[in-house]
């Protein structure tokens, strides 16, 4: 597997293919190459410096918007209105704030009345610039200190007076691992769980094979839904969640993303970072499009596409999710080809 990703990824360098967000493959492959190929330490109960996240909130209802320093957010934010609900937002590895998953969090929330909107800026310590062969697995350890700080801060605001019931986090990859933590931590400090947590396509690479306490799951938020949308290469093979979302078939690309058969023979790794990403577009979606997606509880894909499902639990695999689904579901988003 490591000479085969390593002679992949040069020779997508060679060939200059571009990316799905415009750029140049280049060092970023060879990056979540090393991911997929390394075995990545995470120490849960180490303690790191992470003083440098930054905490962006938004009210835009009433127009206001805060950046702050992880450790004088939650002093920072005032005039707290009890009755609104706090969203948070976590990005995967090389995100920040200027980043199109941020972008595309901020036009989504803005339109949920009553609520406010954190986005957790983590790229100090996941966003090396150097664009170093190892720049993934120097980011993995980071991620339970990441995840402490912002549950202290999340605790904070809990004392100022946001109810635990109504804060709901979403990460996307590496995000979603930083919410286990996330979940974990909250409780420890305040005997309360998060109300949700959605994990979209959490990372997998360092994560899979490592054991469940170290990953996003069930427990550590009153309702854990996650979403697979690039099963087993950038996102994880683990079933983790109260509920698990599989778009379409596992192990495949979404139908969004596929290349022509003679473009995909040299460019292997393009259609999967559709994949991977996908997921943050198709559930972002859904809070403007409350018929996305229906979702049947089956055992697998094929008996999925088969029909055989057809008669089984049916839930909405969305924003809109009432919180009781259990189990693995499934669901096609071949009819949207745009989101």
């Amino acid at each position: 597997m490591r000479v085969f990703s390593l002679y992949l990824f040069s020779f997508i360098c060679l060939s200059g293919i571009t990316n799905i967000s415009g750029g140049k493959i280049g060092t970023d492959v060879l990056n979540w190459v090393v991911g997929l190929t390394t075995k990545c330490d995470v120490i849960r109960n180490e303690t790191t410096d992470v003083s440098k996240l930054t905490v962006h909130f938004y009210d835009f209802q009433s127009k206001q918007y805060k950046s702050s320093l992880i450790n004088k957010a939650a002093k920072d934010i005032n005039k707290i209105d009890k009755n609104k609900k706090l969203y948070v937002f976590i990005g995967g590895f090389r995100t920040h704030i200027e980043h199109k998953t941020a972008d595309l969090a901020r036009e989504t929330f803005k339109t949920i009345n009553d609520s406010y909107l954190i986005i957790i800026d983590h790229q100090e310590y996941t966003n090396d610039a150097s664009f170093t062969l190892f720049a993934y697995k120097k980011a993995v350890p980071y991620v339970p200190s990441i995840g402490k700080e912002v549950a202290k801060m999340l605790a904070q605001l809990n004392k100022k007076g946001i109810d635990a019931k109504r804060i709901h986090a979403i990460g996307h990859s590496l995000g979603s691992q930083i919410l286990g933590y996330v979940g974990q931590n909250f409780f420890e400090m305040t005997n309360k769980r998060i109300a949700r947590i959605t994990a979209l396509d959490p990372a997998g690479p360092c994560f899979s094979d490592r054991p469940r306490e170290e990953q996003i799951r069930s427990g550590v938020a009153d309702y854990v839904e996650v979403y697979h949308s690039d099963f087993g290469f950038l996102g994880t093979t683990s079933v983790l969640g109260d509920v698990d979302f599989f778009l379409n078939r596992e192990k495949s690309e979404q139908p969004q993303c596929k290349e022509k058969s003679w473009l995909k023979k040299i460019n292997y790794v393009s259609p999967k970072i559709c994949s991977h990403s996908i997921c943050v577009k198709a559930w972002m979606s859904t809070v403007a499009h409350k018929d996305r997606f229906e979702a049947i509880r089956c055992d697998s894909y094929e008996l999925f596409k088969a029909g055989n499902c057809s008669r089984n639990a049916k839930t909405k695999a969305s924003f809109w999710n009432h919180g009781g689904a259990r189990g693995k579901y499934y669901i096609t988003t071949k009819d949207f080809v745009t989101f």
